[in-house]
């Protein structure tokens, strides 16, 4: 630590950092445009020039960095003479459209003009004039107000790992733009709205609709991923009409993804579901809540209860339910007698399920030397933990990854291991024989017949010789044939090479569904057998099978005879829901329920609603609440959802006990297919979003495969698999097919 002078008065600051970091931490102000605090300085705008004692000229603040005995001044006569001279520099092309201007209210350019400019300008000229370039459905661009600040081109390089925006021309014909027609596609972008310090960049969904002071602002966290992001909701007259960001370092620092930004867009489609709904001789009949939850239960009661069926009865929830509604949920079903719980819709074979532990914080992820992915397109389906991957790479990281398909990665790879669904498990039993031997150690009977390769050795070499790894386990294991036994092999590989863990074949809110024990216990069903079972009851929570479902048609024929009575508790509105439900609840979606989610990093964040919801709209946990009163349940006398999560942090959470054998006998036959959601596609308020479904990202719909693939199953790139174009490609493993796709499962062709 040294010692400047700021002003006159003497402050602590590091040796090396720069002086506009130690005058934001001392609360001085200094203004600029091009300077932001988590991209790299460019010193372009020359706003935050300063005074320092022995220069011969005016210093940028955020390029000059702190010595011993320096004195500064941000305010003095000649300082502010600097700060005048850049402004009226640069509004010389600037328009005068700040009452049009979507930026107006929180322009950065409006505050510093207002302090540091002046009503006259020398500048006599015409104004330029730069024409718009479309970028696409997200941001709407007026390039004409561009000062030329760099950020969104700094963004996009460092911290998008795109760089989709440059400068071109020079002097006065210096423009940013894209430099390719399709316009911006990273799932980041959003973020060049945020740090736009003009009106260049704006929401184009936002365009023209309010100003910032006529909103409420909510904090609010992110349901779409495991990451939780923290941000602001704003509102206006009851309506969600903006997402921001908010900062928190250690979850999400200060961006957030496309998916969270815009997805509030879903909450006004025409699709909502409004009024409650029962089905009388097979026509749906719009009631009130009273007439809805009275059928509702007496339904339960005539099907279930009544004739002392408990164990006929079942409770499904989808993995983006809250941890209030998933306790809720499950506290019904124990206390009527039942166990027949789930939220693991999407496994074939919960024999064979993933169980593994995640123990490395996000923040820590950027300080690795090494990771090793398994089965992931990290980019686009965790966006935000990407982001502190790409980090850790800018520090030297290595990433190596075992993948079935080549995607596209926005930061270096060590080595890209093409690797059929079949032989994951194989490989990985050879990176653990090569580490226990290079440790010396008694290897276990399943790995003396393993035969070790040079990508194997290498891997082993990596994960031994590091200082801080993590093995990184993805959801496009999920439904592999050896989906336990990789787990098992991921954690004796991290116990025998000390490294971390991190899990995300789990989704949204799963590690909240498993601390609850929203599975069954005891002798209660899981999701798959409740499906082959002749059950007379289901509690729906949030599903939509065409999308929820590994398997569509055998879910909706459980759910479809007479003698089953179906509760569905939805928000939006669903011809497949509507044909087997017998009573349909309306419920709050995102940001219109209070609730909590459960990060990666076990950190519990609560947040309450910012709007109400539309209609005769109710939050789920209220509806559950009051369903269990109308049962006459004891136990279920919340004011608030905070009593529910007080009561749940009382709770023993029951451990899940799973078989840690490895059996390495192969079980693949023939292709498999991997069935992926594109990422706008993985919730019902994403699917209804308009403008992320226009993006690129939200309109992928292919299933890739090699041409010996392809071959094998009669295709060429013109048909379709399972509804699917096909594209045909090198970049496939054998015998797999990869399904990345934004529409429903089409089980009836898999038939």
């Amino acid at each position: 630590m040294i010692e400047i002078e700021i002003n006159g008065s003497v402050v602590k600051a590091k040796a090396g950092e720069m002086l506009i970091q130690v005058t934001d931490r001392e609360g001085i102000s200094v203004p600029r445009f091009c300077y932001h605090k988590k991209l790299s300085v460019a010193a372009s705008c020359r706003m935050c020039l300063v005074d320092v004692e022995g220069a011969p000229k005016p210093q940028p603040a955020c390029s000059t960095p702190v010595n011993e005995g320096m004195k500064v001044h941000t305010q003095n006569d000649k300082a502010k003479a600097s700060q005048k001279a850049v402004m009226e520099f640069l509004l010389i092309n600037h328009p005068l459209d700040c009452p049009i201007c979507d930026q107006g209210g929180e322009c950065e350019l409006q505050d510093v003009a207002v302090e540091y400019g002046s009503d006259v300008s020398c500048f006599s000229e015409g104004k330029r004039i730069v024409p718009d370039s479309d970028i696409g459905a997200l941001i709407q661009t007026d390039m004409t107000r561009c000062i030329h600040c760099t950020r969104c081109v700094r963004f996009g390089l460092e911290i998008a790992g795109m760089m989709e925006m440059g400068g071109t021309g020079r002097g006065e014909h210096l423009k940013i733009e894209p430099f390719l027609r399709e316009g911006i596609q990273s799932e980041l972008s959003g973020n060049m709205i945020d740090v736009c310090p003009v009106g260049a960049l704006t929401s184009k969904p936002f365009r023209y609709e309010l100003r910032s002071w006529q909103m409420h602002s909510m904090p609010s966290v992110a349901r779409h991923d495991l990451v939780g992001s923290n941000l602001f909701v704003q509102t206006y007259k009851g309506k969600v009409k903006r997402v921001v960001s908010a900062d928190n370092d250690a979850v999400n620092e200060t961006w957030i993804s496309d998916r969270d930004r815009f997805s509030y867009e879903g909450l006004t489609h025409e699709n909502r579901l409004l009024e409650p709904q029962i089905k009388v001789q097979g026509q749906w009949k719009q009631v009130s809540w009273k007439a809805a939850l009275d059928y509702a239960i007496k339904g339960l009661n005539s099907h279930v209860l009544k004739h002392q069926k408990a164990n006929q009865l079942g409770a499904l929830a989808s993995s983006t339910a809250t941890m209030e509604e998933l306790y809720l949920l499950k506290k019904i079903l124990t206390e009527v007698g039942c166990d027949n719980i789930d939220h693991r819709l999407n496994v074939k074979n919960l024999d064979n399920a993933i169980v593994l532990g995640s123990n490395i914080k996000l923040d820590a992820l950027e300080r690795i030397d090494y990771a090793l992915i398994v089965g992931a397109n990290i980019r686009l389906e965790q966006p935000m933990i990407n982001h502190r991957l790409r980090k850790a790479t800018k520090k030297s990281a290595d990433i190596d990854v075992l993948n079935v398909m080549a995607f596209d990665f926005n930061y270096p790879l060590n080595t890209e291991n093409i690797t059929a669904p079949s032989k994951i498990a194989s490989t990985l039993a050879s990176v653990l024989k090569s580490v226990m031997t290079s440790n010396v150690q008694e290897l276990p009977d399943y790995l003396t017949t393993v035969e070790v390769d040079e990508v194997a050795n290498n891997i082993a070499s990596k994960l031994l010789n590091s200082n801080s790894s993590v093995i990184i386990l993805g959801e496009h294991v999920v439904n592999n044939e050896d989906a336990s036994v990789i787990a098992n092999l991921v954690t004796q590989i991290a116990h025998n090479t000390n490294s971390k863990t991190l899990n995300l074949s789990v989704t949204a809110n799963t590690i909240a569904a498993n601390l609850v024990g929203f599975v069954p216990q005891n002798s209660g069903m899981d999701v798959n057998t409740m499906l082959a079972s002749d059950m007379r009851g289901f509690i729906l929570l949030d599903i939509y099978p065409q999308y929820d479902f590994h398997d569509l048609d055998t879910a909706v024929k459980a759910f479809t005879p007479e003698d089953t009575f179906v509760i569905s508790l939805n928000s939006f509105k669903d011809n497949t829901v509507a044909g087997y439900s017998d009573v349909i609840l309306p419920i709050a979606s995102i940001y219109e329920t209070s609730g909590t989610q459960l990060n990666i990093n076990n950190d519990m964040q609560s947040y309450t609603a910012a709007v109400k919801a539309p209609n005769e709209v109710k939050p789920a946990w209220k509806v559950l609440k009051v369903m269990a009163d109308l049962l006459e349940l004891p136990g279920f006398h919340y004011v608030d959802s905070t009593q529910v999560v007080a009561e749940i942090s009382h709770q023993p959470h029951a451990k899940h006990i799973h078989d840690e054998c490895i059996n390495l006998a192969s079980k693949h036959n023939g292709i498999s297919t991997i069935w992926q959601s594109s990422p706008y596609s993985i919730d019902a308020v994403l699917r209804h979003s308009s403008a992320l479904q226009k993006t690129k990202i939200g309109q992928m719909n292919s299933a890739y495969m090699n041409p010996a693939s392809a071959e094998i199953l009669g295709l060429s790139a013109n048909d379709k698999y399972l509804g699917v174009p096909v594209v045909i490609t090198s970049v496939v493993a054998d015998d797999c097919v990869f399904i990345n796709t934004n529409h429903a499962t089409n089980t009836q062709e898999q038939a």
